[in-house]
C-alpha cells in the first residue's frame, strides 16, 4: 500500500505542513493528510488529486456537497477515509459559525447572518427556506429549516414560521433561501413569500427584519433593496 512515507522528502504534506504550516499547503496536500494512505501504484496524493478532479470545476468548496457514498466511489477511497474527509468539512463549518457568533453578537446585520449561514447554503442541491429567530438585542437565538424545495407561498408557511418564533420566544426573524443557481437575485416569487411573511409577522407582532437569498459566495438582502 503506497502510504505518505513512501512519497519523496519534498511530497510529505506532514513534514511540510509541520516545517511551513498548514497556508503552505495545496489542496491535494491537505487532502492527502486527511486520506494518510494510497493504494498500490498510486501514491496518497494521487488520490487527493483524482477526488478534486471528482468535484465540479475541480472547486474543494463543492466537496461539503458529497456524501459518504459518493466518495466511495473513487478509487483508492473507503468507507473510513470518506467518513474521515466527511467529518472534516462538517468541522469546518461548525467552526466558521462559531467564529461568526463569537466575533458578532448582533445578527440584525446582513452581511452578519449571510456569513453565518453561507457554507452551509450555497451549495445545496435544492431550494432551503430557512429563518433566523433574534433576540430583542438581536442576538441568535436560533436557526430552523422549515421547509427544501422550490420556494412559493403554498410550501413557505407562514404558521411554521411563527410557530418556532414563539417556541424561542423571539423579538424578531430574518428569513433566508438559496438558489441552487448560483445567483441571488430575487424572483418574484421571493418577493410574494417575503411580502407574505411580512403581513403574518405584522399580525403575530414578531416583524420580519429580512429576507436574504444565498447564491455561491454572494447575497442579496430584499431588507437593503427596500423590499423589507
Amino acid at each position: 500500500m503506497s502510504c505518505l512515507k513512501e512519497l519523496s522528502a519534498a511530497e510529505m504534506p506532514r513534514e511540510r505542513f509541520l516545517e511551513h504550516g498548514p497556508r503552505a499547503l495545496t489542496d491535494p496536500e491537505l487532502l492527502a493528510i486527511l486520506l494518510r494512505t494510497g493504494l498500490a501504484g498510486r501514491s496518497v496524493l494521487d488520490v487527493a488529486r483524482a477526488l478534486l478532479q471528482s468535484l465540479p470545476g475541480e472547486n474543494l468548496g463543492h466537496l461539503g456537497e458529497t456524501t459518504v457514498a459518493d466518495l466511495c466511489k473513487i478509487k483508492g477511497i473507503g468507507r473510513d477515509k470518506a467518513v474521515t474527509l466527511c467529518a472534516a468539512v462538517e468541522l469546518g463549518r461548525r467552526i466558521a459559525r462559531h467564529r461568526v457568533r463569537r466575533d458578532n453578537p448582533d445578527f440584525s446585520s446582513p452581511q452578519v447572518i449571510a456569513e453565518y449561514v453561507m457554507e452551509d447554503m450555497r451549495f445545496l442541491p435544492q431550494e432551503q427556506f430557512s429563518a433566523a429567530y433574534l433576540s430583542t438585542k438581536n442576538q441568535l437565538l436560533a436557526f430552523q429549516t422549515i421547509t427544501v424545495g422550490t420556494i412559493n407561498a403554498s410550501l413557505a408557511k407562514a404558521r411554521d414560521v411563527f410557530r418556532y418564533a414563539l417556541q424561542y420566544n423571539a423579538a424578531s426573524v430574518v428569513l433566508l433561501h438559496n438558489h441552487p443557481s448560483g445567483n441571488p437575485e430575487p424572483s418574484q416569487e421571493d418577493l410574494d413569500v417575503t411580502q407574505y411573511m411580512m403581513e403574518a409577522g405584522e399580525i403575530m407582532e414578531i416583524p420580519i427584519l429580512d429576507h436574504i437569498i444565498i447564491g455561491d459566495g454572494h447575497y442579496v438582502s430584499l431588507c437593503e433593496r427596500g423590499y423589507v
